[in-house]
This record gives C-alpha cells, sequence and structure tokens, in this order.
C-alpha cells in the first residue's frame, strides 16, 4: 500500500469547492476531526476556515492553530491555501503564519497559482488576467483591485508579492515557471526550477494541461511546500476528473412539497444585476430591509413569519438584502453594522421550520455563514457543479435539514442571467 500523504485545502471562504466532486468539506479542525479523516484515509479534503472574512489578526491566530494540529496528529500532508482568483485575501499572514504552526520557520516555498480557467483568470508573463471576450485585462485594472481591505496596485505577481509582504520579499527574488518551460520543457525540468526556488515561485497557467505538467513535478518535489492557489489549481494535484453539470434530478434527489430558498447577500455589482434578473422570473421575494431591521425590535419574528408562509405553499423565494448599503459613522461602525446583519440572516435561517427543496446562497461570507451558523453544517460532500464555478454541497446528517442540496453560488461568477437560469433549472 502507498504512503497515506493526504491533501488538505484550507479554503478562505466557500467558493473553492469550485472545480472538485466527490470531496468532503469541513467547519471544523480539531485535532477529533482530522484524525476521523486520517483514519479513513481520505485523500482530499477542505477546512473551511472562512478566513476572508476575518480580521488580520483572526486570520493568523487561526492559520497557526491549525498547523499546530496538524503537526501534532505527525500526519505528512500536502497544503493548499486556496484563496481568491481576484487576488484578494490575507498574504502573505496565514501562508506565514500556517508554517510558523508547522514549526517549518522559512524552510519552506510558497508557490503562487491563482489561475481560475472557469472564472476567465489566467496568468502569462507573470501577469495576472481577467479575460472578458477578448479582452485581457491585468488584475490590478480590475474593480477587485478597489477591495477597501485587500486592495492592490500591481497585477505582476512578482511586484505584487513586493507590495504584499511590504518589500520584504523583492520581487528580483521571486522565481517564476513560464508558459514557454511548461510547454517545452519535461516535467523533471519543471521539477528541478521547483527546487531551485528561493522563497516564493510563480506558476504561469494558461490551460489545464500548464496545470497537469506543473502538478506532476510538484508531486515529486521533497521540500517543504506551501501551495497559494485559486480553485483549478485543487483539481489538478487532486487528480480530480472533470463531471457533468448536475442535472435537476441530481440536485434534488429527494421530492418535497415546500419551496426553494434563495438567500442573496452579496453586494458587489454583478450580484445585484444578478438578483435583478431573478426577480424578473416572478419568484415570490422578501427584501431584508436593513434599516428597519436596526430600528425594530421585532423585525426578524415578521421576516421569519413571511417566509416559513410561502414555502409550506410550496412557494420558491429569494430573501435579499436591500441593494442600498447602510454605512456607519466611520468602518468600525459599518463593520458592525455588518456584523448585526449577518447575524439576522442567519437568524432567519435558524428560524425556517420546513426544510427547503434546495437552498441557494448568493456570496462568498453570506454561504459560510448560512451554512456553518445558520444551517450547523460540521462536514458535507462536494455533489459537484451546477453551472461553472458554482458548486453544490450535500448537507451531513448533523445539519439542519440532512440531505439538502446548498449550491455555494460566489458573488462574482456568471453573467447577469445566470442566477436566474440556476433557479429555472430547479425550479
Amino acid at each position: 500500500m502507498s504512503q497515506y500523504k493526504p491533501i488538505i485545502v484550507l479554503d478562505d471562504d466557500p467558493t473553492g469547492t469550485q472545480t472538485v466532486h466527490g470531496i468532503p468539506v469541513l467547519t471544523e479542525w480539531s485535532e477529533d476531526v482530522l484524525r476521523q479523516e486520517f483514519s479513513q484515509r481520505t485523500p482530499l479534503f477542505y477546512i473551511l476556515t472562512n478566513s476572508r472574512a476575518l480580521h488580520p489578526e483572526e486570520a493568523e491566530q487561526l492559520a497557526s492553530q491549525i498547523g499546530k494540529t496538524i503537526k501534532s496528529l505527525n500526519q505528512e500532508c500536502w497544503l493548499i491555501s486556496r484563496s481568491d482568483s481576484t487576488l484578494r485575501g490575507h498574504f502573505p499572514t496565514e501562508v506565514d503564519a500556517l508554517a510558523e504552526g508547522l514549526g517549518w520557520g522559512d524552510d519552506y516555498l510558497t508557490i503562487l497559482l491563482p489561475a481560475f480557467f472557469a472564472g476567465n483568470r489566467f496568468t502569462k508573463d507573470d501577469i495576472h488576467y481577467l479575460k472578458e471576450g477578448d479582452t485581457w485585462i491585468p488584475a490590478a485594472e480590475t474593480p477587485y483591485a478597489q477591495d477597501k481591505t485587500f486592495g492592490y496596485g500591481n497585477s505582476n505577481l512578482k511586484d505584487w508579492v513586493e507590495e504584499k509582504t511590504k518589500g520584504r520579499i523583492p520581487a528580483f527574488e521571486v522565481d517564476s515557471i513560464s508558459i514557454e518551460h511548461l510547454d517545452n520543457e519535461p516535467e523533471a525540468e519543471i521539477l528541478a526550477r521547483l527546487n531551485k526556488a528561493n522563497k516564493v515561485l510563480i506558476v504561469n497557467a494558461l490551460t489545464d494541461g500548464h496545470l497537469a505538467k506543473f502538478s506532476g513535478a510538484a508531486m515529486a518535489a521533497k521540500r517543504k511546500m506551501i501551495f497559494r492557489t485559486a480553485a483549478s489549481f485543487v483539481a489538478s494535484f487532486g487528480r480530480i476528473s472533470e463531471k457533468a453539470y448536475l442535472t435537476r434530478s441530481e440536485v434534488l434527489a429527494d421530492a418535497s412539497q415546500t419551496g426553494g430558498v434563495i438567500v442573496v447577500g452579496s453586494h458587489v455589482p454583478k450580484t445585484t444585476t444578478q438578483l435583478k434578473r431573478l426577480l424578473d422570473s416572478g419568484i415570490a421575494r422578501v427584501e431584508f430591509e436593513v434599516e428597519a431591521f436596526l430600528r425594530q425590535d421585532d423585525y426578524l419574528t415578521a421576516v421569519s413569519e413571511k417566509l416559513n408562509e410561502l414555502l409550506a405553499d410550496n412557494q420558491d423565494v429569494v430573501l435579499f438584502t436591500s441593494r442600498t448599503l447602510v454605512a456607519g459613522a466611520d468602518e468600525k461602525d459599518s463593520l458592525a453594522i455588518s456584523v448585526l446583519v449577518s447575524a439576522g440572516l442567519i437568524k432567519l435561517v435558524q428560524n425556517l421550520t420546513e426544510p427547503p427543496k434546495f437552498f441557494i446562497a448568493k456570496g462568498g461570507i453570506t454561504s459560510s455563514d448560512l451554512a456553518t451558523k445558520g444551517l450547523g453544517v460540521k462536514r458535507a460532500m462536494v455533489s459537484g457543479q451546477i453551472a461553472a464555478g458554482i458548486p453544490v454541497w450535500k448537507l451531513g446528517d448533523e445539519a439542519k435539514f440532512p440531505g439538502l442540496s446548498y449550491v455555494v453560488f460566489p458573488g462574482n461568477v456568471g453573467d447577469e442571467g445566470t442566477l436566474r437560469e440556476i433557479y429555472e433549472k430547479l425550479r
């Protein structure tokens, strides 16, 4: 029997399961929970940290603790820190903290590979791009680079590393594997480049073939590595086959006399456009009016009653936060409002009385909070994808609604009609 060396994917929001199927997702990471996966010899599993929603200090502490837990179990693993293909996330904070928890010190290589093909995110000549039609847009010229928490000014990943490490790792010390290397060199030469790399190695990628070539080389490497990647690499490194998009019957395995639920919390412009198209379908709607919620003590009770009435009447319903963003006097107040709104949505999900026939959660943070805190998910299985970049989880027995199909719909995925198309497929 070959030596067991699992792949553990630390996912900073639930959307990292965009490219896999038949893989478990854990929402807790105690020694007992990880030991159980190891005892079952699970070849690849996700740990949903949701760290992108945390303050840097919290994300650092969490990554360090997971590293210490893995170290305590004395199990050799491959470690992937899965984050956003538009370069938002706690880098290098949580990678460094994970290595510190593992007891690696500075003796490790960070591999940076943010390509995500289903979302049209590619890297060539060390520059990360979002491709829209025939237009290649450098990442720093997209709205994602203006993110208040994770913004950046460089599309060249060597310069981006220098920017994010505040000069600790200068651009000229960052190594890279080019498209030309992957196209023309044997795997052994790619491995040699990996072994010679200093602290950070950028991997350019335009195709699945590029990922497969690099994955084969990386599997043969003996040095300590942490992969900081988007979702495409996970499927390649884990050798997960492609699977057709899930059909209606595969998602709705059990007939239900209740309606389905869609919750929209994301406020990115793409989500708002998608919501408008969904509402045009005639679906029942319940608006979570943030200003009213902040003023009225009994607001949630009335909304819960309306939601449950619609579902019991076999009506599908979309619950969405008001599109006018309510901000506080300063950043601290705005964060406090966001926390309250999130808690309100969680409470509404907790108050659902009948199992819906499906559940679509729109937005990374929204889908994480509603799964873990609203539905009590501790372990789910990724069934596959219902559309490009949109995974479906089958909830475990411990969840509020065991066996429910839970659609994780990222805020920045799809075109303006995708949310409605998925709803039409399931209605």
